[in-house]
């Protein structure tokens, strides 16, 4: 009867994790879409000056690992501990889902890449600039300053209202 309890506790706390995980998908997948619009808006609003983040870069390789990684996870505690088993789907699915979470690993890198590159692509094609690293926003590695007009770069109140959020 005690085998049965652990067994009950450990089925619930990996549907638990599977659920957790499959929660961070989402809102990557969130993160990503979201990201996207705002730089297509930002771009398009034709601003004198715009801010890229290349956080959202990440979603891909975010959504694709831990998707996969949720049910490797949910797969791997259902046959080994719960059941017991292993079959030949089980050692199938395993190796093609353990492939898709190292896949989506390296997709997080590559996709931060690839996606900072198009839109950097798209601003200057815009139009616009970017502003040398660390010039106005100091503290914020994955952002990017772009300005239709390369002076504002250097401007004091420039650099006080983005450090700031305000012109006060």
């Amino acid at each position: 009867m005690a085998h049965q309890g652990s067994k009950l506790k450990l089925a619930i706390y990996s549907l638990l994790a599977f659920i957790m995980m499959l929660a961070m998908s989402i809102a990557a997948f969130m993160l990503l879409f979201t990201g996207w619009r705002q730089h297509a808006d930002f771009i398009v609003s034709q601003q004198s000056l715009i801010v890229l983040s290349n956080m959202h870069g990440y979603g891909p390789g975010i959504i694709i690992g831990t998707f996969s990684g949720a049910l490797l996870f949910l797969l791997y505690f259902f046959y080994r501990c719960i059941f017991q088993t292993e079959t030949i789907l089980f050692k199938r699915a395993e190796k093609l889902l353990a492939s898709l979470t190292m896949f989506g690993l390296i997709a997080m890198f590559a996709g931060s890449y690839f996606i900072s590159s198009y839109w950097q692509d798209k601003a200057g094609s815009a139009g616009y600039f970017p502003c040398p690293p660390m010039i106005l926003l100091t503290n914020r590695v994955t952002m990017e300053v772009w300005v239709k007009n390369e002076a504002l770069c250097y401007d004091r109140d420039v650099r006080r209202i983005i450090s700031r959020g305000t012109p006060a």
